[in-house]
């Protein structure tokens, strides 16, 4: 039987101990047409964010078990059904083991579910549906199940209850430093895209052991993305491929681009038919932005160089984006941009910050504030852009900031 959570539930706790839903920390950012609308932030903890794409015919055959990794899921996106989640408990030693929850909800930016690790997990309904998980990560010391290249444990869906594994969690959550690293493993291990591995418990002569298995039907995708990469910037934009391992035929599960392993999502809302566009540009901020959702839909981005010293300063130009997860698109500092989009989008939102050797300055505005408005009858700004990028960590730490004061207020 299905608990039914309603969409303005935000925070609710169930049978098995630990699976939960917590609130989202989601802005207004609303500046005007071909813009975006609203920002959901990271969570507070390690802020390593991974998105999961699910495409037309997307299913899942088997639950998932984590050993060492708490998942915190936030459901974007609509496909004009409800989300059916089924979890079962199958930590050693758990008042709920072998108990069954069925969940029936929406998505919705402004909650994530926690399921906790032990907790075999499933879902149906996911079809053009994003995921972001913001994972947690545990270790342990001489447990069997924990594989730290994958720690996921397959289980068939056909499977009895009674015969679901009983895994022993890890107990010993990781720093925030141990999650960066471990993100930064994934993005070397993706820098040529993979197929999902799955790994299955089986008896082999009375001893319990675990083999992985590697998908091969959709391990070749590399012509398709390659036709939508740029060698060259074009204007101060570039479109680079992202670090993405295969989870089904066009499902993509995507891994930070950036060092600093931190990311915001933006919702790109329609744009409004005849109505002026507002441009943007940015001081110190390199973007880098990837369209989650919508995938084959073509979003235009106009631009305006403002960058004094480059070759197409003061040049209009207009690109034809196609939304693919797999695909990144680059804003260098100092290009003026306005989208013109025909459906509500979804977008992962990375940057780099610069600075100068003569800070701090007064001619561009301070960390986090350097979104700066442009019009088409305004004066081209004739400003040193910086051209020193800061290190990551700070940017971590940036960001870091930024969810602890959202926190306190």
């Amino acid at each position: 039987m299905f608990e039914e959570i309603g969409n303005d539930t935000h925070q609710a706790d169930f049978l098995i101990p630990g699976l939960r839903f917590e609130k989202n920390s989601v802005s207004n950012t609303y500046a005007g047409n071909g813009w975006f609308s609203r920002k959901l932030m990271s969570s507070k903890g390690p802020l390593i964010s991974d998105f999961v794409t699910h495409e037309p015919d997307f299913s899942y055959s088997t639950y998932g078990i984590h050993v060492g990794q708490d998942d915190r899921l936030t459901f974007m996106g609509d496909n004009g059904k409800k989300i059916e989640g089924f979890f079962v408990d199958c930590r050693e030693g758990s008042p709920s083991i072998h108990h069954i929850v069925q969940l029936r909800f929406s998505p919705s930016l402004y909650r994530h579910l926690v399921i906790p690790r032990g907790v075999a997990h499933t879902f149906d309904n996911l079809e053009y549906i994003v995921t972001r998980d913001e994972p947690i990560w545990h270790s342990d010391q001489d447990n069997t199940a924990w594989n730290l290249d994958n720690d996921l444990v397959s289980v068939p869906r056909t499977t009895e209850l009674a015969k679901f594994p009983i895994i022993k969690a890890n107990r010993y959550r990781l720093p925030d430093e141990a999650h960066r690293f471990l993100s930064k493993i994934s993005q070397s291990l993706l820098e040529n895209p993979k197929s999902y591995l799955a790994r299955y418990p089986v008896t082999i002569r009375g001893a319990e052991q675990y083999v992985m298995f590697e998908p091969k039907t959709w391990s070749d995708d590399a012509r398709s993305v390659a036709e939508r990469l740029t060698d060259e910037e074009f204007c101060g934009v570039r479109i680079k491929r992202n670090r993405y391992a295969l989870t089904g035929a066009k499902s993509y599960t995507l891994v930070p681009n950036t060092a600093s392993c931190v990311a915001d999502v933006l919702v790109l809302p329609t744009s409004v038919p005849g109505s002026p566009h507002q441009y943007y540009w940015h001081a110190r901020t390199r973007k880098t932005y990837t369209f989650l959702n919508n995938q084959e839909l073509q979003i235009d981005l106009n631009l305006i160089d403002l960058r004094h010293d480059s070759a197409t300063y003061g040049q209009h130009k207009s690109l034809q984006i196609i939304c693919d997860p797999r695909t990144s698109i680059h804003i260098e500092q100092g290009i003026a941009y306005t989208f013109n989009c025909s459906k509500p989008t979804l977008v992962r939102c990375e940057h780099e910050v610069f600075v100068s050797q003569n800070e701090p300055r007064s001619d561009i505005p301070m960390f986090g504030q350097d979104l700066i408005p442009f019009t088409v009858d305004q004066p081209y700004p004739n400003i040193k852009l910086p051209d020193m990028r800061c290190p990551d960590i700070l940017l971590y730490k940036m960001a870091k900031f930024e969810q602890q004061t959202l926190e306190r207020t």
